[in-house]
């Protein structure tokens, strides 16, 4: 795929989230009446709201170029996803979930996703044929239990299951991340944005709003070795490089009231 079109690419997604974007923002005032009174269908507009914050975020890098803003939103995003665990704690958790918290650059948020287990069933979790077990990944990588992370690693690379082989690749980024091989986790970073592989990972049904813009799970993975000191470089436009240095905001503003009283630490379940 040449430039131009890349250029034509971007233009489409950027258009396509702008769209979102004022259609979720008509509908904004209702979302919030339902959800600080309690009516309708709370969980569908705490969604809703998420698309929201997701859809401004992507709009305040791709059209403003404003990190302060993309991060706010990042917040925001990843709040709600906090929120919505507490509605129904044992909900899907796949580890593109990650994406709003880990571009906040907020450490409580961080590290409460990062310690969530309720929805991994153990044996789910530790069972190589399952979506479970790539998800519950990205939690140890973020923690740094580079011990568990890479027999996990060796485990399912040297035992390959049909039904999980497009994520070989993320399993080579985490065994480079679990022995610091920083050369092993930009080859594996650099083969998922490549168009070959891209055409098929960026486009996975949650993928929506960005699956012309950036590489999900490529942000995710760079973030989190950013994060333990591995400075991932790559040249794929699907990876902004200003998103990777970790530099929390001075402060993160609750945009709405139930998100203001709203305490990520409390029990769930």
């Amino acid at each position: 795929m040449g430039k131009t079109d890349n250029t034509k690419d971007l233009q489409a997604g950027i258009a396509h989230v702008q769209a979102h974007q004022q259609v979720l923002s008509d509908n904004l005032e209702l979302f919030l009446k339902h959800v600080q009174n309690g009516t309708g269908d709370v969980y569908s507009c705490l969604l809703s709201l998420r698309s929201h914050a997701a859809a401004c975020s992507l709009v305040a890098w791709f059209v403003n170029r404003d990190l302060g803003l993309f991060k706010q939103w990042s917040y925001v995003e990843g709040k709600l996803s906090r929120i919505l665990f507490q509605q129904q704690p044992r909900n899907w958790y796949p580890a593109y979930l990650l994406l709003g918290s880990l571009l906040s650059d907020h450490e409580p948020l961080i590290n409460w996703f990062a310690h969530y287990e309720l929805p991994f069933d153990e044996s789910r979790a530790d069972d190589i044929s399952t979506a479970d077990f790539h998800g519950y990944q990205a939690l140890l990588a973020i923690r740094g239990d580079w011990d568990s992370l890479e027999e996990r690693c060796l485990r399912i690379l040297n035992n390959p299951v049909t039904a999980q082989k497009k994520y070989e690749i993320d399993h080579r980024f985490y065994l480079a991340l679990a022995r610091g091989d920083l050369g092993g986790m930009e080859s594996a970073l650099e083969e998922l944005t490549s168009p070959k592989i891209a055409r098929v990972r960026n486009v996975e049904q949650a993928f929506g709003f960005t699956k012309k813009l950036i590489g999900t799970h490529a942000v995710i993975y760079a973030k989190i070795a950013w994060r333990h000191g591995y400075r991932v470089q790559l040249s794929s436009p699907f990876v902004p490089v200003e998103w990777l240095p970790v530099a929390p905001l001075a402060s993160y503003e609750d945009p709405y009231d139930f998100m203001k009283n709203f305490d990520i630490n409390m029990p769930v379940g």
